[in-house]
């Protein structure tokens, strides 16, 4: 669990964050209209993540890239260690482990430096505090304090209040309605009055923030948008509806085993908390209901599990007691199983297999975000106005140098649908960008072409009146409206930048970030220059079968390019 939040800044939206903390340190105020974009200047901007955005920013400035993937990853850290001191009280050492890095498995997708590493972790801190059935005022009033931390960092706090009320919700109907008795004696609590006014305390504490009751309203709108109720939702991949196959692998088979697990424990137990019962189902469908909120079914669904699990576990850790040879057998193979899996993450191997843009360390992907091309920008066309991806647009405002805004970014909810399926159009018809450019005044362009259609939209850009092909690197394109007929110039891939050879000795598997980078600037070549770009296109191919010879798609653009 704990190699997987050592990992390269990989998140578009990381760098719109940090822009926005810079903003707020050097204003001294929190932005309610966009600051960032030619497109919605002004429009109205809901920014419940503030706080985490200065605390980013201060991060960044401590230890850059390095600092702020630590701190994330001691959210989710954190996170985890509740959600292990949570279950271990009702199972063995070894049954947590497990638990804990089935969930940790389910959560993979959203390990990134984004607001939901904090709300992950105050989430699990929730659970883990209402697990006891009698707790003083004065902690309860803690909890409300950190709802005010919470609802001024992330949107998500609402789930906050959502476990408090479920634990209300469950002991008014032990105390109230006729349950089993069973039910009954597993709900009931001592502090419901207490517990009462924290969830009061909890409720205006989401509006405790620069945005009043309709900052507090802003997770309605949430609810809409990842349930398919505005234009944004279809192409953002993290809001569509929780399909097992799109998944990683490991998050999808995670998601099942927990799911299962939470069903067993319901079938197979007498006495079943009523909060537990329905924050299990309920976080089990929000992790249905769109792909970002898979994390958030081993916090939902474990306290269920571990409860359920706790008499047959028990059962079991007795014939083990009695026999200590299996058990000393079992718990090799238990060793051996976390011990494997953690060589195959720190190798690297772990994230092919997971189809995720991830690789183990420290820094920022160069694959992902490319700073050259950024400051080529700067370089040529400081004043452009420039039309560019929305993966791209957070990187652009962080980067660049000349106080550049930006066509449209990742905060969706600033920009007019009506602007958003004019982007969304573009890119899928390049025909349209003359009309585009002619309405905004458009001076540049930059995407990020490996995504599809990019390199098609570029290419038919390049043929547009007045308008030049002029940077490519590993990641991005850059065309510019500038009536020249100067070269291209290729930028170079982050292993070239960095002097590879020793970053690469230091690494424990193949360099497949390196290798990958060589053979996307060599496709981009290949396709926007046609026979100019073959014998460049061809040494990356080379390139990217050195770093990684079982590469096969490098294989088949190193054929394309033969003869």
């Amino acid at each position: 669990m704990l190699l997987l939040q050592l990992h390269t800044l990989d998140d578009g939206d990381t760098w719109w964050h940090l822009a926005d903390g810079r903003l707020i340190a050097r204003t001294g105020a929190v932005p309610r209209a966009d600051p960032f974009s030619y497109t919605a200047p002004g429009a109205p901007w809901v920014n419940r993540q503030w706080l985490f955005d200065l605390g980013a920013f201060a991060a960044w400035r401590l230890g850059g890239a390095a600092a702020l993937v630590l701190g994330s990853g001691v959210l989710f850290a954190g996170a985890f260690v509740a959600l292990w001191a949570l279950v271990r009280r009702r199972l063995g050492a070894s049954a947590a482990a497990v638990l804990v890095v089935v969930a940790a498995q389910a959560a993979v997708e959203r390990f990134a430096v984004r607001p939901e590493a904090l709300t992950f972790c105050l989430l699990a801190v929730y659970v883990l505090v209402l697990d006891d059935r009698r707790l003083p005022p004065a902690c309860l009033a803690g909890l409300v304090a950190l709802q005010v931390l919470w609802a001024n960092a992330h949107a998500l706090s609402v789930l906050g209040l959502v476990v408090v009320a479920t634990e209300l919700g469950s002991a008014a109907a032990a105390r109230w309605l006729p349950l089993p008795a069973g039910w009954r004696a597993a709900s009931a609590r001592e502090d419901l009055g207490p517990l009462g006014l924290a969830t009061a305390g909890c409720a205006l504490a989401e509006a405790a923030t620069p945005f009043g009751v309709g900052g507090a309203l802003f997770p309605l709108r949430l609810v809409r948008v990842i349930t398919g109720g505005e234009v944004t939702s279809a192409p953002v991949i993290e809001h569509r509806a929780t399909a097992l196959g799109a998944l990683a692998p490991p998050a999808a088979a995670a998601l099942v085993v927990l799911v299962a697990l939470a069903v067993v424990a319901v079938a197979s137990v007498r006495r079943v908390r009523l909060s537990y019962l329905v924050r299990a189902v309920a976080f089990a469908a929000l992790a249905l209901a769109a792909r970002r909120n898979v994390a958030l079914v081993g916090p939902g669904v474990l306290p269920l599990v571990a409860d359920g699990l706790a008499p047959a576990a028990a059962a079991v850790g007795l014939r083990l007691a009695a026999r200590p040879r299996l058990a000393l057998a079992a718990l090799a193979a238990l060793v051996a199983a976390l011990g494997s899996g953690s060589a195959w993450i720190a190798t690297g191997w772990y994230y092919q297999a997971a189809r995720l843009t991830r690789t183990v360390g420290l820094g920022q992907s160069a694959l992902l975000f490319p700073p050259g091309a950024v400051d080529f920008l700067d370089a040529q066309a400081p004043e452009a106005r420039v039309f560019n991806d929305d993966v791209l647009g957070g990187y652009l405002l962080w980067r660049s140098r000349s106080a550049r805004r930006v066509f449209i970014d990742g905060r969706f909810q600033v920009y007019p649908a009506s602007l958003y399926a004019e982007y969304e159009r573009t890119l899928e018809d390049p025909s349209t960008f003359a009309a585009l450019v002619a309405r905004w005044g458009v001076g540049a362009a930059v995407l990020y072409h490996p995504a599809p259609g990019r390199l098609e939209l570029a290419r038919a850009i390049a043929r547009l009146p007045g308008w030049r092909l002029a940077y490519v690197d590993a990641g991005a394109v850059v065309l510019l409206a500038d009536g020249e007929r100067g070269g291209v110039a290729v930028g170079a891939t982050g292993d070239e930048r960095s002097g590879g050879a020793a970053r690469r000795a230091a690494r424990l598997g193949p360099p497949f970030e390196e290798a990958v980078s060589h053979y996307q600037r060599g496709r981009a070549l290949l396709y926007l220059l046609g026979r100019d770009g073959v014998a460049a296109a061809r040494r990356d191919f080379e390139a990217a079968l050195r770093l990684w010879p079982g590469f096969e798609d490098a294989r088949v653009g190193l054929a394309r390019t033969a003869g």
